[in-house]
């Protein structure tokens, strides 16, 4: 027998007989299917009235359970019958439903279809019960490992999402360090030209020469050897503000050079990675720097030898200037 529930607190069944039969319905009655079962006991009186019990146990799709009993009250004739279900709680509103009695059969109208109770036994009952205590133990078994497979299967696409997230990171990285290995190659072919260094340096480096052979013309002491003395000073003080900004050539040249080796060093690629697509790229853009790398390196040992050779004869010069 289906049992409504409202408000969450009230359950109530009825099923009314109309007619007249000396036969007696008392007894205990079976009603289940495949995901509940209900047992009706009830026991009818002379005139025939009638008092009872419906004890209701189900399962619920998850595996659950839920067992209510309901009061039971009535009449018959020993085939029409009137029964009225009221729960045992506060407020419970009582419900009629009509049936007929036959055969040892109950057979109840409700708005949810027909269903019929079928003389039986609460052994038979408490039977029903545990089969379906049985379903619904294997049933929320069965939800369970299904949710341990989802969560294995989540933990999988997660991990695999987490890999390959971590490859797209890892080829940006690496097409990142490719474009700035390129870009500084292409950098240091255009701008390899050291010309304008040695020009100064050997303009400079030329008048300094001359002065300190024209100061030999003069007198040792002499106002004119004196001048020639203070323009080699001056000549070494241009050097060394022309050799400034070509210091700062050297600061980054080392500077950078450290910063692309290193980058290099930790690049995936050469961490157990090669198969990153991007490796390629960063392959060839090694190739590139390492050509650029030699002509820095070989720039910068000239600007750096030059400049301590000039600098190492400027003060020889000032000094022999500043004595004479």
């Amino acid at each position: 027998m289906a049992v409504i529930r409202r408000g969450g607190c009230e359950v109530v069944l009825a099923l009314m007989v109309a007619g007249c039969s000396p036969h007696t319905v008392s007894g205990a009655y079976v009603a289940q299917g495949p995901q509940f079962v209900e047992l009706l006991q009830i026991t009818q009186s002379p005139d025939g009235q009638l008092l009872g019990t419906l004890n209701h146990f189900d399962i619920k799709p998850d595996g659950s359970s839920e067992r209510f009993t309901l009061n039971i009250s009535g009449n018959t004739d020993g085939h029409a019958l009137t029964l009225i279900g009221k729960a045992n709680e506060a407020f419970a509103v009582p419900t009629n439903m009509s049936g007929t009695a036959e055969h040892g059969v109950i057979t109840v109208t409700q708005p949810n279809g027909i269903e019929r109770f079928a003389l039986s036994s609460p052994e038979a009952y408490q039977t029903a019960i545990q089969r379906l205590g049985e379903e619904g133990n294997a049933i929320q078994q069965a939800n369970a490992q299904q949710q341990q497979l989802d969560q294995e299967k989540q933990q999988e696409i997660a991990a695999e999402n987490a890999k390959q997230a971590a490859i797209n990171n890892a080829n940006q990285r690496v097409q990142d360090l490719a474009n700035a290995l390129n870009k500084y190659a292409s950098m240091v072919q255009e701008h390899h030209d050291l010309s304008p260094f040695h020009n100064g340096h050997d303009k400079v480096m030329t008048a300094a020469r001359h002065d300190l052979n024209i100061q030999k013309n003069y007198p040792k002491g002499s106002v004119q050897a004196s001048q020639v003395a203070v323009r080699i000073s001056q000549l070494s003080v241009q050097l060394t503000q022309f050799d400034i900004p070509w210091g700062q050539y050297l600061d980054r040249g080392h500077t950078h050079i450290g910063q692309f080796d290193a980058a290099i060093s930790a690049s995936p690629c050469h961490a157990g990675q090669e198969q990153l697509s991007a490796c390629v790229q960063e392959l060839d853009a090694e190739k590139n720097y390492q050509a650029a790398k030699s002509i820095v390196l070989r720039e910068m040992d000239d600007v750096g030898s030059t400049i301590k050779q000039d600098t190492d004869e400027m003060n020889q010069i000032d000094h022999e200037a500043s004595a004479y």
